[in-house]
């Protein structure tokens, strides 16, 4: 067999001196490597595509129902307030800015109770925060908002304002409140894509920027319980730090896992066909 150094002939080693100079050579190379990792712009790589596609379903939308003032609600953090996830129309980018809190508005009541709502003018309803209209210099007459469900779970409010036109408008009818519930449906959807989509952008910011590195996860499972955001939504990505963590000792841990998992699928899968709880309930 031919070796380096000439054809049959010994190899040639390196000198001391030289290894160094190589291993340094390497380690500037790692170095470097792991700055462009961290350079990796992971922000909106995900949720920028899902948000585009709710507003163009917005305006798909408003057009319906004649009005070009939609937005689309979601939760604020765990305490019940609301913030403005896409909205169309005179002033969307104000609303982008507004903060509803817990329980006010007619969207924050859309969210707490699950039920959807017109109102022919906001003037004569208590319930209306006034808030929005000074931060944004709109003048509300007349909303239809309608939560936004995924698995029985609210996740946010639809709301059209005013008509296309002058005021005064004309209010919302029942047969219209019907088709915003299937336009809410396609948008709940996305809506919680959307939520999902940002905490994995976070999530992997975070990981390639060295937090929870080397198999412990301890800085990410930290950050993760803190993170404002849909309670199933933090659990599902706590669990998926802890099952890295666990996978990442070796492949005996990961060949337990798999095991586990498929066993619990299996279990599952037969709870639900039968229809009995998980406690024979």
């Amino acid at each position: 067999m031919a070796r380096k150094g000439g054809a049959g002939g010994p190899a040639k080693k390196r000198s001391p001196k030289k290894r160094a100079a190589a291993a340094k050579g390497g380690g500037a190379f790692e170095a470097q490597l792991r700055e462009a990792v961290r350079a990796v712009d992971v922000a909106n790589l995900l949720t920028s595509p899902l948000k585009h596609s709710i507003e163009n379903l917005l305006r798909v939308a408003g057009a319906a129902m004649g009005s070009d003032e939609a937005s689309v609600l979601v939760r604020d953090g765990n305490r019940g307030g609301l913030k403005f996830l896409a909205a169309i129309g005179e002033v969307a980018d104000k609303l982008m800015k507004v903060r509803l809190p817990p329980g006010k508005g007619i969207a924050g009541f859309v969210f707490a109770s699950g039920q959807p709502v017109a109102v022919a003018d906001v003037a004569q309803e208590e319930s209306f925060y006034a808030e929005v209209d000074r931060a944004t210099g709109y003048s509300t007459h007349t909303i239809l908002a309608t939560p936004l469900r995924v698995e029985g779970e609210t996740v946010g409010v639809l709301e059209f304002v005013n008509r296309l036109g002058e005021p005064p408008y004309q209010p919302f009818t029942p047969d219209e409140m019907d088709k915003a519930a299937h336009f809410a449906d396609a948008i709940a959807t996305l809506v919680d894509a959307h939520e999902t989509a940002g905490l994995v952008e976070t999530l992997f910011e975070r990981a390639v920027k060295g937090e929870g590195g080397g198999g412990q996860s301890g800085g990410l499972v930290a950050w993760l319980k803190k993170v404002r955001s849909a309670p199933e939504h933090r659990d599902l990505l706590l669990l998926a730090v802890r099952l890295r963590d666990i996978a990442a000792r070796g492949e005996q841990e990961r060949a337990l896992l798999r095991d586990v998992l498929e066993a619990l699928d299996r279990f599952t899968a037969r709870k639900s066909a039968s229809g009995v709880g998980y406690y024979g309930l």
